[in-house]
């Protein structure tokens, strides 16, 4: 009862924030498809995935390692400045190298989104758009380092409504190339809000921006690596299959899939909102007492096993309500898809709460070996079971993944689990 107590305390603010973010999140896709079908959630799904490899690896690399080392109060100030200051032009390298690889290969990342618009015109909204996003997710991390959650809630609802009202405008206003773009401004607006704090605490938090050092770098490359293998086994991964799976079943089809897995992603954004936002920081400073961490994250897996099984419960057996609900009559037609889903999606949350612990204690090619066998799981999977089961083939590979990952890091961290 004091866990359950401390934990609802401590993450109330950020369990508001995250549930602006799944309402708003919820009603961008029932946007997308009253006004463009399942063929609009479709490129709406394709169009994250692409703006998830430019931020995945600032976010789960160099964001991670700031909230990880800020959130240890044995950290000299001057140390922390470092680390932020060295942080900001690695997210920038970042970006560069990301954004130049990904044109490299533009007809494949994207042509299926530039349509109308010319590319130049295109690329001039959305790079400026992603750098904004970036800045937005370094700054949150020092906010949450602070563990300032009801100040981070609260700015994260004012995105989120800027966000909301940026996409409405764009999709009955705009043409589908700037419905689309209207999703990233959205995600940059939150940039001034974030912003608008730091001017008014910048007493409290005094982050100035000066060159790179080498011992902040060595502290953040290991985040990094990991980030790394997240965009490869993960991202990379789940936007080549998707492409491949508008190829062979038409973005329609695909679109009822997607509506299947955009669910998922919100309620897998409410446990990352609520859950990990406090549970990773309290899990970091918790790093060198074995025995305090054992019995925390013990006892946060077992709260969270119960909620998440009553909450995908609820939802299983209103699937196609909760899919006409949030989308559009006529999307109940994927609620076969929901059954292998909901299990998989189990297993995510729980490999999530371990896969921090990894994180936090630095195991980095223990991460990359676990994301790799997960997604050689999935991506194999795919391809024995795709031309039997078509669409379903899908959501088994999806749950026989995770449940492969949260094996594989059950096995690497038992030493602290069970002895």
């Amino acid at each position: 009862m004091k866990l359950k107590s401390q934990f609802f305390k401590s993450s109330s603010w950020s369990f508001s924030a995250v549930v602006f973010r799944a309402l708003g999140g919820l009603t961008i896709n029932k946007l997308f498809a009253v006004f463009l079908g399942p063929s609009g959630i479709t490129l709406l799904s394709h169009f994250q995935n692409l703006i998830s490899l430019f931020t995945i690896l600032p976010s789960e690399g160099v964001n991670r390692g700031i909230m990880k080392f800020w959130s240890d109060p044995k950290l000299e100030e001057s140390r922390k400045k470092q680390l932020f200051q060295t942080g900001f032009w690695i997210t920038n390298l970042l970006m560069l190298l990301i954004l130049a690889a990904l044109l490299w290969y533009r007809g494949f990342f994207f042509d299926r989104f530039i349509t109308e618009l010319s590319t130049v015109h295109f690329l001039i909204i959305f790079v400026p758009a992603v750098f904004l996003t970036l800045m937005t997710a370094m700054l949150n991390a020092v906010i949450l380092s602070h563990r300032d959650v009801k100040n981070y809630a609260l700015i994260s609802i004012a995105g989120v409504i800027l966000l909301t009202v940026t996409v409405y405008f764009g999709i009955t206003k705009g043409n589908l190339d700037e419905a689309l773009l209207s999703f990233v401004v959205g995600y940059a607006l939150m940039f001034f809000c974030t912003l608008a704090y730091f001017i008014k605490n910048r007493k409290v938090y005094n982050l100035s921006f000066k060159a790179p050092d080498k011992k902040s770098s060595r502290m953040i490359w290991s985040f990094i690596i990991m980030a790394i293998s997240s965009i490869v086994f993960g991202k990379l991964l789940d936007f080549a299959v998707r492409d491949y799976v508008i190829e062979e079943f038409g973005a329609d089809r695909t679109g009822l899939w997607q509506s299947v897995v955009k669910i998922s992603t919100s309620y897998l954004l409410v446990f990352t909102g609520t859950v990990g936002v406090v549970y990773y920081p309290k899990m970091a400073s918790l790093i060198h007492d074995d025995s305090a961490l054992k019995s925390y994250v013990q006892k946060v897996m077992g709260f969270v096993a119960f909620v998440t099984i009553l909450c995908l419960g609820i939802y299983y057996y209103n699937k196609g309500f909760f899919l006409n609900l949030f989308f559009a009559d006529g999307f109940d037609r994927a609620a076969y898809l929901v059954r292998y889903q909901v299990v998989g999606d189990f297993f995510c949350i729980m490999s999530y709460l371990l896969a921090y612990l990894l994180s936090a204690r630095v195991q980095t090619w223990k991460y990359i070996k676990a994301q790799f066998f997960s997604a050689a799981i999935y991506l194999g999977l795919i391809c024995l079971l795709l031309e039997q089961y078509n669409l379903e083939a899908l959501t088994m590979a999806h749950m026989c993944r995770y449940i492969g990952f949260f094996v594989i890091l059950v096995i690497y961290n038992r030493r602290l689990l069970f002895r």
